[in-house]
């Protein structure tokens, strides 16, 4: 029987595992060594693994720790950037709360496109070829790397001079540029819509919005575009290095309801058996108001973060202050009362 939630120490680690232990959980973090003496201030973390990088959780004797502890593994995005999907659906012999099998089509850009499809949303122009660019781009590389590598281009010409550029500045192998996708730039308001689709109800729960604070594309925003010329400021990034909360006018709630029906009704089609838990559906508001989509993630996001206390959705819904974090757990230990842990792993 499960007793006890681990995670890796990055991402939403301290919302995680704060979560799990007010459900009465024990708690596991697999860490790197540097980054130990952050994670000892937290009185809820009960046990520790050191690892030299986080792809060292396949190891044999991590997982017999693991294993020892009886413990369900929660995934977020470091899982997938530094771990893997090949390890993850392979190389970890434990449970994993969620879907596992989703984060490749999360990963792949055209696996992520091909269910956003079938999920009938709206989405951005992507190109298969640079050629064919005719208005403004955001290029991107494959994965959960917090937006390392992304960039923008008008034309081919701008594309290929900007790829150039990141290549010689070591931020993208020869081998990563096949796997470049290029979509259409949407200028309007970016939204990041929480999600979580419990298979114990059948429920689908609306937990948060957040907005990303990305360098130095939004500091950019700050400068006049004349001293912006006269600085000759270079490509932005787009490195994610903060999350601020919104809440949407009450207008727009039941498009926002219908577009996660229909990503959890499509993902159980294509990925069975489909999304378990937390998911992102991440997106902008254009200038007609309408919603366009351009990723989703199928586990928890790092901007529930920002709702440790809960949000003003989940105040909705609960009567206790609701994290993400602690819904997991929740979930975790609803199936095992009811016997049907096998409803919420892979």
């Amino acid at each position: 029987m499960i007793k006890t939630i681990a995670t890796l120490g990055s991402h939403c680690a301290l919302q995680l595992l704060k979560g799990a232990k007010d459900e009465g959980f024990s708690t596991l973090l697999v860490t790197k060594q540097d980054r130990q003496s952050l994670y000892n201030r937290f009185k809820f973390i009960d046990n520790m693994i050191q690892v030299k990088k986080f792809s060292d959780i396949v190891s044999p004797t991590r997982i017999r720790r693991l294993k020892q502890t009886d413990s369900i593994l929660i995934p977020h995005g470091t899982l997938i950037s530094e771990v893997g999907v090949d390890a993850i659906e392979e190389s970890l012999p434990i449970p994993v709360f969620g879907n596992r099998y989703i984060l490749r089509w999360e990963a792949d850009r055209l696996q992520k496109e091909k269910l956003m499809k079938a999920a009938r949303l709206n989405l951005p122009k992507s190109y298969n070829d640079p050629s064919e660019i005719d208005r403004l781009v955001i290029a991107k590389l494959s994965g959960a790397a917090g937006g390392r590598g992304y960039f923008l281009a008008t034309n081919t010409k701008s594309y290929e001079e900007k790829l150039a550029a990141l290549r010689s500045d070591g931020l993208i192998r020869n081998s990563e540029e096949e796997n470049v996708y290029i979509q259409e730039y949407i200028k309007g308001v970016p939204v990041y819509l929480q999600y979580f689709f419990s298979p114990l109800s059948r429920e689908l729960e609306f937990f948060g919005i957040d907005r990303r604070y990305e360098t130095n594309v939004d500091g950019l925003g700050r400068i006049p575009a004349s001293a912006q010329i006269e600085m000759g400021t270079s490509a932005p990034s787009y490195i994610v290095v903060g999350n601020s909360p919104l809440v949407l006018r009450e207008s727009l709630l039941d498009e926002v309801y219908k577009i996660g029906e229909r990503f959890v009704r499509a993902s159980q089609v294509l990925v069975p058996p489909g999304i378990v838990g937390p998911f992102c559906i991440e997106g902008i508001y254009d200038g007609d108001g309408k919603f366009v989509s351009f990723e989703f993630s199928g586990r928890i996001v790092a901007g529930t973060n920002l709702f440790i206390e809960g949000s003003p959705y989940t105040a909705l819904l609960y009567d206790t202050k609701m994290s993400m974090g602690r819904r997991i757990a929740l979930e975790v230990r609803r199936a095992i009362e009811a016997n049907q842990v096998e409803l919420i792993t892979t």
